[in-house]
């Protein structure tokens, strides 16, 4: 297996990674949500409970298979790695600690959907303890279980952190089928006022266990943002903050509101927690990825090479001469100046060769020009609200535009400009996730532009926008960068990292602006243009050096 297809395999080793904890999450929240939000009570109606049950029960069933599956191809992917990188036959990765996990989750969840067809009462007994044995499984392969120090306190740590996880983002989904399969007041609310106090407990629990497992993990005020564990780290909290700004407000709204008032409110904030969340999952997926920052004892980098970094400086908007891959200045040992010295060098102050200062000032300069088109379009959107521009409602013509861009100039050692092949380029991490990225801005463009030529606003084209902007930021958030230099591999999650949780609260408040009653759409119409001015800036003082 060459070096390229292993960068692939595993950046999809993350996305299954992720995916193995979304579906685990859902199958604590719907374990949670079938035993305890939604149990029989007296004074509710009993066949819309029967009905909420019911729903419940068969995305349990689905989570449960959901999770089987992605065992089957997390085994699958990871195993082909490991045997190629080791060197090894299928019989000494069978033993491997990663393979012993997933079989175990794989059974577990097989059990988990076998046992949702027995009787309540079995159900109650026994699918507490299917599911606490994916959880166990689970465990093994996080940070927790390879530390040598504080083993056990951390293991429970990070148990209670994923469990609180799983009850509270993870029921979500299951409080918004049940507010959907209830058809009376009273039962919305009983479903509501009981998740809401579940998920109480379970924010304090994230919190308590999420400050003392980053005590643990990152160990200093300057890992947070000198490294890259610290700044996702970081970054799951300014979304957990977000999401509880939405929780808050939905807390409110069942303790001072009517049911009739709260209920058009409380689903849309609730599907826009869910998504945010999920992000937060997705994330936490990509620290496994990442060593603890106590670990890069020698490799956090200073408040003062970050704050040069973030420094802002004009734009670079030219493009520097192509270095031919096999000439003698490509293999060039620095680019040096008239003095002989040389004038560009990473962070750790190692002379560049002008082969790599071509490629930083390449990527410069495609990034400055991708902030150039962003912000024009938030600015754009942003005249269009006043309803004084009519021609700007055309801003997402810009997109396309973007995916053009992407296409031709984001990786120019691969085909039309470079030696490597069309078809052989998709193999190369980056370039994949370049290209991803242009095909979502291509659909975003199409779909975006349809519904607003329709001018319905109860389009569903109208929400490929929110969706596709969320997606772009979860995708920022687990994108993966080669760079062997490690501080120079933070410096540059520190300018990714802000522009994906920027982009996933622009989705998330633009589908707020279209699901919300007309009356409560004011404040998030005019964050997320402000969100595409943000990220504009930000890529726009994107740098490398």
């Amino acid at each position: 297996m060459n070096l390229q297809l292993a960068d692939l395999f595993a950046f999809f080793s993350v996305l299954l990674r992720a995916a193995t904890l979304v579906f685990q999450s859902l199958l604590m929240g719907g374990l949670a949500f079938v035993l305890w939000v939604a149990r029989r009570k007296a004074g509710t109606a009993q066949d819309g409970i029967e009905a909420v049950q019911y729903s419940s029960l068969r995305m349990f069933r689905a989570a449960a298979l959901g999770l089987a599956g992605v065992q089957v191809l997390y085994l699958y992917i990871d195993s082909k790695v490991l045997m190629a990188i080791a060197d090894i036959g299928f019989r000494q990765v069978v033993g491997a600690n990663f393979f012993l996990a997933g079989t175990g989750i794989f059974v577990a969840a097989l059990l988990a959907f076998a046992v949702s067809w027995t009787p309540r009462n079995i159900r109650a007994v026994c699918l507490p303890l299917v599911v606490a044995a994916v959880l166990a499984a689970s465990l093994m392969t996080n940070h927790a279980a390879s530390r040598l120090d504080n083993r056990p306190l951390l293991v429970a740590l990070t148990a209670v952190h994923e469990a609180a996880t799983g009850f509270w983002i993870g029921g979500l989904p299951f409080l918004i089928l049940g507010l959907w399969r209830a058809k009376d007041g009273p039962t919305r609310w009983y479903l509501a006022e009981r998740f809401s106090r579940m998920a109480v407990v379970g924010v304090g629990a994230i919190v308590l266990s999420g400050v003392a497992l980053s005590v643990e993990f990152i160990g200093s005020w300057r890992a947070i943002l000198g490294t890259a564990y610290g700044v996702m780290v970081s970054a799951k909290v300014v979304m957990l903050v977000a999401m509880l700004v939405l929780g808050g407000t939905n807390f409110l709204l069942l303790r001072n509101s009517s049911v009739d008032f709260v209920m058009p409110r409380l689903r849309r904030l609730i599907e826009a927690e869910l998504g945010i969340g999920i992000t937060i999952i997705l994330t936490a997926a990509s620290l496994t990825s990442q060593p603890p920052a106590v670990d890069l004892v020698n490799n956090i980098v200073s408040p003062q090479q970050i704050i040069a970094r973030a420094t802002p400086v004009w734009p670079r908007f030219s493009y520097p001469t192509p270095v031919p891959h096999n000439s003698v200045a490509g293999r060039a040992i620095a680019y040096l100046g008239p003095n002989g010295t040389a004038v560009a060098r990473d962070v750790d102050g190692v002379a560049l060769t002008v082969k790599k200062l071509a490629d930083i000032e390449e990527s410069e300069s495609n990034h400055h020009w991708m902030g150039l088109i962003v912000v024009a379009m938030g600015v754009l959107a942003l005249l269009a609200k006043t309803g004084k521009a009519p021609w700007a409602e055309y801003w997402p013509l810009l997109l396309i535009s973007i995916a053009i861009w992407i296409f031709l100039r984001a990786d120019t050692e691969s085909w039309p400009y470079g030696p490597q092949g069309f078809w052989a380029s998709w193999l190369n991490t980056d370039v994949f996730q370049h290209r991803l990225a242009a095909l979502v801005c291509v659909f975003f463009a199409v779909f975006e532009l349809r519904a607003r030529k329709q001018k319905v606003a109860t389009s569903p084209f109208l929400l490929i926008f929110p969706l596709m902007c969320a997606i772009g930021g979860a995708v920022l958030l687990t994108h993966s960068h080669s760079i062997t230099n490690v501080k120079e591999e933070l410096l540059v999650e520190l300018s990714h990292v802000p522009m994906g949780v920027i982009a996933v609260f622009a989705g998330w408040s633009r589908w707020l602006e279209l699901r919300l009653p007309p009356a409560n759409r004011t404040i998030p119409s005019w964050i997320w243009p402000i969100c595409f001015v943000l990220i504009g800036a930000g890529l726009l003082n994107y740098r490398e050096m």
